[in-house]
């Protein structure tokens, strides 16, 4: 039996092949040519060289008629139980499952990569307010705003990464972040990573976009308070206070504004970058910091008027507005945060409305300043009604008609000049960039300028259901809700920031009281203003008890320069050396000249009168 064994087994793969014909080398080309679909598509597996590989099984019926044929290379239909030297066939289910899951895949890819280039534009942003800052500043204090405006950067990066993004749930580029992430999660938890804790146990991929485009959002924000603190907040005032504005005040006001379970947006409030949950947040932060701080030395006369300080260079602030131009092109285009479903087209037509909008604005401030000014033209207000339009059509840029950005960039021209005047002269409060007149009051322009004009069919783009603009409705709910929505944050961002002044002071002073001092230092100036400055050991100072002070001037005390930073400049007292290479006694000589050529100015004006 065993002789007889060996030969029928060397005949069993024979007797098999005719039972179950084989596709061989030879006849697979005969064989598999019907199951052609077309050019470039072939039936059973097509390996890296476009040849058929030998199948493993299949009966040649079965491939004659087509049911191995597939769309795709390098598989096969369920007709071929095996692939020799792969894995098992698969069917056509689980094949539509892959190709589905494969685009979606490319899709995500292209939306973060989409996140990714634009986020590094905005975050060029910052390189245009150093600028912007610098160049309209006194030059004793140059180096000081470049300081702040890097420790801006660094500052946010590690709090947003902490805590800010987690708070801000799914409001921080809400199409990206995973369901189920809501205000209160924490960046390094699992409510804010896709799927549960991401790779390497932080953030994983997916998020890391969204996280990125929504910190240089975050930093933007705090940068724009440094403009209305600058020249007389300390350094460790103003930290502190931008860790509480960006990982605090901003990412609640995002989770409000823009996250799923926020109240403001379950309202209907609408802003698709940020007129509102962006710059009317930073432009309260400014304007409650500079009243917090007190005027720069010098600002006010006696009888309420207006001095006039030399600027760095007006050609670094220029530049400054053009760099912050160009980024906001991405800034505005990149929240439509995806690049499917006609979010593409969505965000040239945003990108379009806000260079008009810039348009109008720097025009008609051009006009009304040859109109007010006898001929002449003011760069400043330029620069400013440029900057007003971008913030204004920030919120309704993707919901407006062209000839409305136009309209809104013309009229936030004239609000961004009027506020500047009020703030300045009424209630004397020193904005030196102005960043409450255009931040926070086009800001505020912006966000009821979608609730009047915003289209239904452009609000729908983004999945906004709750009415549309009272112009073309006659529907107010929109209006309302962006009024309570501006109502909202300014009163929650004017607390905050105001509360965290004065906390930083009565940490001061308990910090004082520990170290045995029952008094507070400070210096009376006298001549123009009487304003008091904060201790400072080179000064000529004199005790005054605490109980003689106002509560708000001892505030002030806790967060000014000294009054030597204020003569001489902070770069000299704290950053050893100016930016631009002044001495002491030249930039001493260069103010006593200033308040000089002041007074004469003053006696001119006056005998015209």
């Amino acid at each position: 039996m065993v002789r007889w064994a060996v030969p029928l087994l060397l005949l069993l793969p024979w007797a098999q092949s005719q039972t179950s014909p084989h596709v061989d080398d030879a006849s697979q080309n005969t064989v598999l040519g019907p199951c052609k679909r077309g050019a470039g598509e072939q039936c059973g597996g097509v390996n890296g060289n476009g040849e058929v590989w030998e199948l493993d099984g299949p009966e040649a019926s079965c491939c004659a008629e087509g049911h191995i044929c597939n769309y795709k290379t390098l598989y096969y239909s369920e007709c071929v139980p095996t692939f020799r030297g792969k894995s098992p066939a698969r069917t056509q289910r689980e094949l539509d499952t892959e190709s589905e899951e494969a685009i979606t895949e490319v899709w995500a890819a292209m939306n973060n990569f989409y996140l990714i280039i634009n986020a590094q534009i905005v975050f060029f942003m910052q390189a245009g307010f150093a600028m912007l800052e610098v160049g309209i500043i006194s030059p004793k204090n140059a180096k000081s705003i470049l300081f702040k405006n890097l420790l801006d950067m660094c500052t946010v990066a590690l709090t947003w990464w902490m805590w800010g993004f987690g708070l801000a749930g799914n409001g921080a580029s809400g199409q990206i972040v995973a369901e189920g992430s809501s205000f209160g999660d924490f960046g390094m938890g699992e409510g804010v990573t896709r799927g549960g804790s991401g790779r390497g146990g932080g953030l994983d991929w997916e998020n890391s976009a969204a996280f990125l485009h929504s910190l240089v959002f975050a930093t933007t924000t705090t940068t724009i308070m440094s403009g209305g603190v600058a020249e007389r907040m300390k350094v460790e005032v103003y930290i502190f206070l931008s860790v509480i504005l960006s990982s605090f005040v901003y990412s609640t006001v995002v989770s409000w504004g823009w996250g799923d379970d926020g109240f403001l947006k379950e309202m209907g409030f609408v802003d698709f970058a940020g007129s509102c949950v962006v710059h009317l947040v930073g432009g309260c932060a400014a304007l409650v910091g500079a009243a917090m701080v007190g005027p720069r030395r010098n600002r006010f006369t006696d009888t309420g008027d207006v001095v006039s300080f030399k600027s760095t260079s007006l050609v670094l602030s220029s530049l400054g507005a053009m760099m912050l131009a160009f980024s906001w092109i991405s800034f505005n285009g990149s929240s439509v945060l995806s690049t499917g479903g006609g979010n593409l087209e969505l965000a040239a037509h945003a990108v379009t409305n806000t260079l008009l909008s810039l348009g109008g604005a720097g025009v008609t401030s051009v006009v009304i300043a040859s109109l007010l000014q006898k001929g002449t033209y003011d760069l400043p207000n330029t620069i400013n009604s440029i900057l007003g339009g971008l913030v204004a059509v920030t919120a309704p840029c993707a919901f407006i008609d062209n000839w409305n950005a136009v309209l809104l960039g013309i009229i936030s021209s004239m609000v961004s000049m009027g506020s500047s005047n009020f703030v300045m002269k009424t209630l004397r409060i020193d904005d030196p960039l102005d960043a409450f007149s255009v931040h926070g009051a086009c800001g505020i322009l912006g966000t009821i300028w979608t609730g009047l004009f915003a289209r239904e069919d452009l609000l729908s783009m983004v999945g906004h259901t709750k009415g549309a603009g009272l112009f073309y409705t006659g529907n107010p709910e929109l209006l309302l809700a962006q009024l309570a929505g501006c109502g909202v944050v300014i009163g929650f961002t004017t607390i905050t920031i105001a509360t965290s002044s004065v906390f930083f002071h009565l940490v001061m002073v308990a910090y004082k009281a520990a170290r045995g001092s029952d008094e507070i230092v400070v210096d009376d100036i006298g001549d123009d203003d009487g304003a008091m400055y904060a201790e400072d050991e080179s000064a000529t100072t004199e005790s005054v008890e605490e109980g003689n002070l106002r509560f708000f001037e001892r505030v002030m005390l806790s967060l000014r320069f000294s009054k030597d930073a204020e003569i001489v400049g902070a770069d000299f007292i704290y950053h050893e050396g100016n930016a631009f290479e002044l001495t002491k006694n030249q930039v001493i000589m260069y103010n006593q000249e200033k308040n000089a050529q002041d007074r004469i100015q003053r006696r001119r004006d006056a005998s015209r009168e």
